[in-house]
Parts: C-alpha cells; structure tokens; sequence
C-alpha cells in the first residue's frame, strides 16, 4: 500500500506489481509511469531517512506533460517513510527512474556505518518515459497469493477510476473487494435516474483519512477529488476511525456535464438537478454510516459506562438517571467523538455531579470561544488548577486591597483613619520586596507601649488591639523576628512602623519627629534595640513644604513621608499595572454595597486629576 501510494503521489495513473507468490521464484516488482526522479532529486529524497514531502514539495502532484488538461493531485504521503517499505521485500534492491529522458539506476541498501547506501550503477541518456520502477534483488516469498494482495488494494485505491493497478497483469476492480467489505446499495432519484452506491469498509483503520471519504463518478470519471469535505454533515470527519475506514463511490451516470464544471473539479452547485442528487446520496450515506456505527455505539456506551461504574453507583439515583441519559444522547448524538473523548466528557459529568457548584462549570465554558477554550487548554498544560489558584488568589486578593484602599482614601465618607489601618497589616509589601507581609506579624506588645503613652482609652483601640488610635492618626507596628547562630529567637530584626493621619493633616518635622518619638520609647522599654532596622511609613493626604525627603537617625532608622496617591500608584507598579488589564474580571466587578464601586472611584479620581 505505501508503495502504490507512493506512484500515486508521482502522478501515476497506471501501476504494474509483480508478485512473488509462495510457489514463485519470481522476485518482487513494481513498476508506474510516474514523474520520476532525477540523480540528485533520488539521492536527497531516498538518503533522508524522514524526507518532508510536504515541505520540499508541496501537498499537491502536478500532471505530467503528457496529462496536462489533468487537474492536480493531493498527495498522500507526508513524511517519506513509505518509499521504506521496499525494505520488506528485498536488501539491498534495485531502483530504476527515468526522467526528462535520462535513466538512473541504483541500488539500495541498509548500511552499517549510514542507515541507508545508495549506490548509482548506471546513468544513461535516451528517449525514456518518466516513471519509477524498484525490483527486488533477491526473492523472499509471501504467503499472500496476488489475488490477495488485489483484495487489500482493492478498498483503498478504486476511488479515483483513472488510477489504475494491476498485480501480475490482472487490473485491481471492485471485484477484488472481499463480499464482506462491499455493499453495493441502489439510490433511486425521483425524475433524473438511479445512483449505484458502493460502500467499501477497509477492515480496518489506516493513518490518515486521505485514501477514503466520498467519490462521485459520471460515467467512469471522477468528478472533484474523493474525500469527506462534501459531505454535508456532521456525522463524521476526516479525524475519526470511521474516516479512515470506510469510503463510498457513487456512481451516478444519469448526470451530465451539464451539471458538471468544464474542468471537472466539481458539480455545478446551485443545479437543482445535482443539489436532488447530492441530498437524497448524502441521505442514503447517512443511513449506512448510522448503520455501521451503531453496534459500534452499543459497545462503547458499554465500555464507558463499565469505565465509571464504581464513581456512578456514589451518586444518588437522581444523578444516576441524568448520567445514563446524557452517556446514552452523546454516543448516539456525537459520532465523532472517539470513545476516549467520550470516556473524558462522562469523567467530567460525573464529577460535575458531585461537585457543589453542578453544571455551572458548563455554562461558562458553553460562553467561551473557540480561541478562548484554546486559552484555556494551553493554561492547563503549563499550570495545575492548584498552581494556578494559589497564583490567581493572591493576585485577586492584592489588587482588591488595592482597589479598597484607594476607594476609602478617595471617599468623603471615610472618616476615621482606622478604616484604613487594618489594611495596612496586609498590604506592606506595597513598600517594597523587603516588606512582604508574609515575614511581618502585627506586634501587639509594641501597640499596648504606645497606647500607655498617650494614655488612649477610646473604644476603637480596644475593638482593634492590633494598632493603636491616636487623637489625629493609626499607628500599627509589624515586625520581624531575629535569630541568634542557634536559629533561636532573639529579639526584633526589622520593625515597619505605618501611621495613617487623617486628611486635613499636612506631613511635616513635628509629624517626623512623632515617629521618631515612639522608636525611642520602644527601645526604651526593651522591645528594639539599636541594632533593629526601623523604617517608619509617615501616610496622609498632603506633605507640608519641603519636607518630602524622608529623615534618617542614625545608620538603621528612616522615617519616610508619603502621600496617599503615591502610595498608590506605587501598589499599581508593584502589580504592574495589572488592575488595568484585569478590570473586567469578576472579582474586580464586584461591588460592596457598603463600598463606592471602583469604576467610580476610577472615573472620579481621572476627573479630579483633570
């Protein structure tokens, strides 16, 4: 097959095999009128064990001069490896082409130190006509007789009648087809005449779809190219085992070329007498496919439903009845679907009903794209649902601070700055990679010092002993631990001091030096030493006259001024900018109803900037 498939892919219409039957010593021929090859076209084609056919030249076989009001070809072969199969019959064997009337002959052989040795015998000038010929140079015997060898050729070149195959001098016809493999069914078309449609079943599935589909004939002529893409349904396509296996021929002598283009490329789409015929065909393929694949379906409904038979007896009967069905609408609904794909969609049906949130999965997915659902697939074969999750949520969760803490610093309605300390605790990496939440815990010892130094007693501190309200301002203390060479803890490595003030409160010396103020009571009462590095975040909404520029005391204390907005944008660039291209997402949509929506919040803030 790979051979015969190789002279038709060389434009061969006539194809001759000799056959070296068991009781014969006559070795193994095959010989076609092909385009043939030159020296150097058959040394890099047959000395590249994977020779890209496609690549190097093309998927379509141009006619020879000889047949140039023939139309092109679509070639069957792809990676080259056919021409290999010649192997089987001989080591080394023999390769005569001709073209452009020079004659090559070589010999072909599986080297020790190259895969294959091609070796050029004889090179000769002359009147010779194109065409290929490899002759087995010692005899292995097959226990297949040539009438067997017509049989297997016979379900997969027959559909294209100017393509024509002998073995041993008898021409390959529907007669070789075994009784079995070949159904012949009458098509009766009401007014034109009646179609002969020959169903052909190969036995079995072969690689590619390419030497099966649907042939139409007029009076022994192929008309258009035979394959599935005119068949107008979705009960089967070119990717299913099915489409590998089975081809119909239909001959239908009763239409003209009227109906035909002058080419015959193809049917003159929009004649009634053609748009009848193809209808009531196609409907007549419909039914014997249907027939083919339904003990096909029974089987594979069986094996599914064995497959999951453990997950479904889990489920309540309820659940049970809506599984069957829906395994019992796909396999008689989705043809094309193979029974591992099958086998996957009622895995994820059957999960579906158990999960909590049921079939709202398929809602979204049903609302997605074609380029969307490969979006999808790519993200799955680079990330775990875990992986993926555990990176979505903490993205979603800092931004939504994000979009929190700029909707309260940007509302009217918010008028204690505690609102805003206890976001704080969770948005210190907002300050840098150094401050990442994750390593700092509120100190709630540091909080209680602070309190009893400005003697606080209002409701909020006590409500929140995590930070400390003070008379205009929050004070919250994060720090983290120190470790001696024992990796014990000892004492206060970094403390990050946070002190919103509330709006109206320009950020000045005296508010610098407020700061400055609790580290020293903190190192007075033991809690720091001089050896923790402190940087305290001094927040409002306005920065007094020069005083932007953060003060220092000492090599390990910095106190740093900081407008709200800035602080901000700097959350943005720290996310990259991503609360832009995730504005639609769900979770960025959402709205508090006690909270302005962010939209707003967006559009008013661009308008006061403005």
């Amino acid at each position: 097959m790979e051979l015969v498939a190789n002279a038709w892919d060389a434009y061969a219409t006539e194809v001759s095999i000799q056959w070296p039957e068991f009781s014969s010593k006559t070795p193994f021929t095959i010989r076609d009128n092909g385009s043939g090859m030159t020296r150097n076209e058959f040394s890099t084609r047959w000395r590249t064990l994977d020779y890209d056919r496609t690549t190097h030249q093309g998927d379509i076989a141009e006619p020879p001069q000889n047949l140039k009001n023939s139309r092109p070809r679509r070639v069957y072969g792809h990676n080259g490896r056919g021409r290999h199969a010649a192997f089987h019959f001989s080591s080394p064997y023999r390769v005569i082409t001709r073209k452009d009337g020079i004659r090559c002959v070589f010999d072909v052989s599986q080297g020790v130190r190259n895969p294959i040795e091609v070796e050029l015998i004889e090179e000769t000038k002359g009147d010779f006509p194109n065409g290929t010929e490899i002759v087995a140079l010692e005899t292995l015997r097959s226990t297949f007789s040539p009438a067997d060898v017509r049989s297997v050729l016979s379900t997969r070149f027959l559909l294209d009648p100017s393509f024509k195959v002998d073995v041993d001098g008898i021409a390959v016809s529907f007669e070789d087809v075994p009784t079995n493999l070949l159904k012949d069914v009458s098509v009766e078309v009401a007014d034109y005449g009646t179609a002969k449609l020959r169903v052909l079943d190969s036995s079995r599935a072969d690689r590619t779809s390419k030497q099966h589909g649907i042939a139409w004939w007029v009076n022994r002529r192929l008309v258009g190219e035979a394959g599935w893409n005119s068949f107008s349904d979705k009960l089967i396509d070119g990717r299913t085992e099915e489409a590998k296996r089975y081809s119909f021929v239909v001959e239908a002598d009763f239409l003209t070329p009227s109906e035909i283009m002058p080419d015959w490329s193809s049917f003159r789409e929009e004649n009634i007498k053609w748009k009848t015929t193809k209808s009531i065909v196609h409907d007549c393929i419909r039914d014997e496919l249907t027939s083919l694949l339904k003990t096909k379906r029974t089987q594979t409904r069986t094996n599914i439903a064995s497959k999951h038979a453990s997950t479904v007896r889990a489920l309540p009967r309820l659940s049970q009845d809506r599984w069957n069905g829906m395994l019992t609408q796909l396999v008689e609904r989705c043809p094309t679907l193979g029974e591992q794909q099958l086998e996957q969609v009622m895995g994820v049906l059957a999960n579906l009903e158990m999960a909590e949130s049921q079939y709202s999965l398929l809602e979204k997915l049903h609302n997605l794209t074609p380029s969307d659902l490969d979006s999808w697939n790519g993200l799955l074969e680079e990330w775990t649902l875990k992986s993926a999750k555990e990176a979505l949520d903490e993205v979603s969760s800092r931004l939504k601070l994000i979009e929190e803490i700029r909707a309260k610093t940007a509302s009217t309605d918010t008028q204690e700055v505690q609102e805003l300390q206890p976001l704080f605790g969770e948005a210190l990496w907002i300050f840098g990679p150094q401050f990442e939440s994750i390593e700092f815990t509120s100190n709630k010892g540091m909080t209680r010092v602070i309190k009893e130094l400005f003697k606080v007693t209002e409701k909020g501190s006590r409500k929140r002993p995590d930070f400390a309200v003070l008379p205009d301002s929050t004070v919250g203390f994060y720090d983290r631990p120190a470790f001696d060479e024992d990796h014990n803890q000892n004492g206060v490595d970094t403390l990050v001091i946070v002190e919103l003030k509330k709006p109206g409160v320009p950020l000045g010396q005296e508010e610098k030096m407020q700061v400055w103020g609790y580290i020293k009571e903190l190192r007075q009462k033991g809690l720091i030493s001089t050896e923790t590095r402190v940087t305290g975040f001094l927040l409002g909404d306005s920065i007094a006259p020069q005083e932007g520029e953060p003060s220092k005391h000492g090599d390990r204390t910095t106190i740093r001024p900081m407008l709200y907005n800035t602080f901000i944008g700097q959350a943005e660039k720290r996310m990259m900018n991503l609360h832009k291209r995730l504005s639609d997402a769900p979770f960025m949509t959402k709205s508090n109803a006690a909270q302005e929506p962010v939209q707003q919040v967006l559009a008013r803030q661009n308008g006061q900037a403005l």
